[in-house]
């Protein structure tokens, strides 16, 4: 396995968004308040996102008209979706490419990912023209799943490669978050507006082609926590899709998800200790110490999700695909090592993948 990702071009700093969002969540001392907490504890410097709001220097504003602010309706914001995802999904692409000397005529499956846009023919057309990918491509398209669906996606290619492991899968995800922001002054929304951002991520599966860094699957497992709906929901509305997160995730990781996931590895014969590199979803900086203390894990073995998260903020489902690619690009592997990866989506489910050096 090999990723590559690409992100936009405008870079917002943490301080400025939770300035941007007083001014247009009405300047109320509490919101304030509430606003400067979720920024100073989100463990985030900065961001990138596809809409020029958060550019100091820009007199074009994708949520102000006449200085004032401005909701655009879902439509508008799914154009601003198709223009931008097509851009940064070719760009991850593309960097895949030229970097793995793929020939995209010999894909034989294609995964693609997201959760912040719809359109038809999609990202599969717009990726098979534009690469001269095969038409009779098998394809494969995952969405409104979540944090969690590029390993849902990892979860795909490993049951497609156990029935033809000589298959070359190319898995795309794009998450454009910025092109849903909230106004309404909840606690639901200010946390979305503090901790998600927008990028791309392709990553190609193969036992054919040549890559310096082999990460082979070992298994996929969900799980599904009951009674846990209530803890994360994404609804479309007028005005953009609406998130719901509850305060009530980190407890419930560290009780509940973290245990489940030392339960599913043990059933699978491996203990924690066992596994040295770790690929956490960058849910934010509680979620992530709830996985740390949950896991018993070091700071190292945190630190591909505190960068991602630190310089990335939380991209949704392609979060996971960026710090698997700091692994792969930063960690010393050694033969026969592991590495987990863990991610967490709507329902509340929670999607476990273990990777083998090989």
């Amino acid at each position: 396995m090999d990723i590559a990702t690409a992100s936009p071009p405008y870079k917002v700093i943490q301080s400025y968004a939770a300035n941007e969002l007083k001014k247009s969540m009405g300047g109320n001392a509490v919101i304030c308040r509430l606003i400067d907490m979720a920024a100073n504890q989100s463990g985030i410097d900065h961001r990138f996102i596809v809409i020029q709001d958060g550019d100091e220097n820009s007199t074009e504003k994708f949520f102000t008209r006449g200085g004032n602010h401005f909701s655009p309706d879902t439509k508008t914001r799914m154009e601003e979706y198709e223009k931008w995802s097509v851009e940064l999904t070719k760009n991850a692409v593309k960097d895949l490419g030229e970097k793995n000397k793929i020939d995209f005529s010999s894909i034989d499956r294609l995964i693609t990912i997201s959760c912040t846009g719809f359109f038809a023919p999609g990202l599969d057309y717009e990726l098979i023209k534009e690469f001269k990918i095969s038409p009779n491509v098998k394809r494969t398209n995952i969405g409104f799943m979540g944090c969690a669906a590029a390993l849902v996606g990892v979860n795909s290619v490993w049951e497609a490669m156990k029935q033809n492991d000589n298959e070359n899968v190319l898995m795309v995800s794009v998450e454009l978050c910025s092109l849903h922001l909230q106004t309404e002054p909840t606690r639901d929304n200010i946390l979305a507006n503090m901790i998600f951002a927008d990028g791309a991520a392709a990553a190609l599966f193969s036992k054919r082609t040549s890559l310096e860094k082999r990460l082979e699957i070992q298994f996929a497992e969900s799980f599904l926590f009951e009674n846990s709906a209530k803890f994360m929901g994404w609804k479309i509305g007028n005005n953009g899709f609406e998130m719901m997160l509850s305060s009530e995730l980190p407890k419930i990781i560290l009780n509940s998800a973290a245990p489940k996931a030392k339960e599913i590895l043990k059933q699978k014969g491996f203990d924690v200790s066992q596994i040295k590199h770790w690929a956490l979803h960058p849910g934010g900086r509680a979620i992530l110490d709830s996985l740390q203390n949950g896991l018993n894990l070091s700071d190292e073995q945190l630190k591909p999700s505190r960068e991602v998260l630190r310089n990335f903020g939380n991209l949704s489902s392609v979060s996971i695909l960026f710090v698997l690619k700091n692994v792969i690009d930063n960690q010393s592997f050694q033969k026969d090592e592991f590495c987990c990866a863990i991610a967490f989506g709507p329902g509340l489910t929670m999607e476990l993948v273990l990777f083998k050096v090989v």
